[in-house]
């Protein structure tokens, strides 16, 4: 069943819960820095902090969710190499105003609580050479860190659509160019660290699940996709679950259409809370975790967070990102069939 917006309700569950989980990831990370586990936890609270300490890995549905939904909208579109600027256009309107405007947030975040009394962090130091390495994704390649943990995943992604705006009209061909853009993309994977390519056997597997569900594909050789990719991210020494998350949001993609309100609303605002949840929710755990003292009180804390990190998403999204994502359905492929924006919502 398709959502009356035109999104496909199973990609927005899972987009949901995956931001979710990279959320709950951080909230865990954050309390263990300030010692809570150690100190208050109780039974129940770790095994949850154990599960939590799994949520990273929606960064890898993240992944097969863009494999599948930037090219399924390219070519329900009618793309061809001659929009290659219109489309990266549309991406960068879609994505650039709430990144910045994210990294703007955070940065005044960090220096208001930097002058917190009993701030225990590094001091403030965001200068303007780190500000404008990030415009262009590019910190760790100029020597600097990233402001927040989770804008690593947003280089794998720009620099993918650079990729499949320039390729696919190339490799969706034949079957026989696509698998030869699967084994090579696979090949580099193992010897180049660059995330789009380190990760590209996610991207594989999005991009399988794409060429399957518009029938460019058979059974057989999505499944063969699939599990290329998945040896492959065992070659490379990631963990069971990691391409076990991949191989499970490709299934669920195809093979199953789930939609409720709940999942519809995490969906839809699940770029914003990725966006800003280190800096509110983290700030809050940050800065209450020093009166705890109880267990039970740490109930308390995650609720208030997430509650508070979740308004802030919503709020986020109405004033920083829906504006966005309405600049960018303005921009219309010269050849389009049909705007993609009707298609398939393409959000991160």
């Amino acid at each position: 069943m398709q959502s009356g917006s035109g999104k496909l309700g199973t990609v927005e569950m899972i987009r949901g819960i995956a931001a979710l989980s990279v959320c709950l990831f951080h909230f865990q990370a954050n309390m263990q820095v300030s010692g809570l586990e150690q100190k208050y936890f109780n039974k129940l609270q770790l095994v949850l902090g154990s599960i939590f300490s799994y949520g990273h890995l929606g960064v890898q549905a993240f992944f097969v969710l863009s494999g599948f939904i930037i090219p399924y909208s390219m070519v329900k579109a009618g793309y061809n190499l001659s929009d290659f600027f219109r489309f990266f256009a549309r991406r960068c309107a879609r994505i650039e105003p709430p990144y910045i405007i994210s990294i703007l947030l955070a940065i005044a975040l960090y220096y208001l609580s930097s002058l917190a009394p009993g701030f225990k962090g590094k001091p403030f130091d965001i200068g303007l050479g780190n500000f404008l390495s990030h415009l262009g994704y590019l910190p760790e390649h100029l020597g600097y860190d990233w402001i927040l943990p989770v804008y690593w995943s947003l280089e794998a992604e720009f620099h993918f659509y650079i990729l499949i705006g320039l390729i696919l009209p190339f490799v969706w061909k034949s079957q026989k160019a696509l698998f030869l853009f699967f084994a090579i993309g696979l090949i580099l994977s193992l010897f180049i660290p660059l995330y789009v390519i380190k990760f590209m056997p996610f991207f594989v597997m999005g991009i399988a699940t794409c060429a399957f569900k518009v029938k460019k594909i058979k059974s057989a050789g999505y499944w063969s996709a699939l599990i290329l990719a998945a040896v492959t991210c065992l070659v490379q020494g990631l963990e069971m679950t990691a391409p076990l998350v991949g191989v499970f949001t490709s299934i669920l993609v195809t093979y199953f259409k789930i939609e409720n309100r709940v999942t519809v609303f995490l969906g839809t605002i699940s770029f914003s809370l990725y966006l800003i949840h280190v800096p509110i929710g983290g700030r809050i755990i940050n800065l209450l975790s020093r009166y705890i003292s109880a267990p039970w009180q740490i109930w308390i804390l995650w609720t208030l967070a997430l509650g508070v990190t979740i308004l802030a998403s919503y709020l986020f999204f109405l004033l920083i990102e829906r504006p966005a994502m309405r600049l960018s359905k303005r921009i219309v492929y010269s050849n389009a069939q049909s705007r993609p924006e009707k298609i398939l919502s393409t959000t991160n």
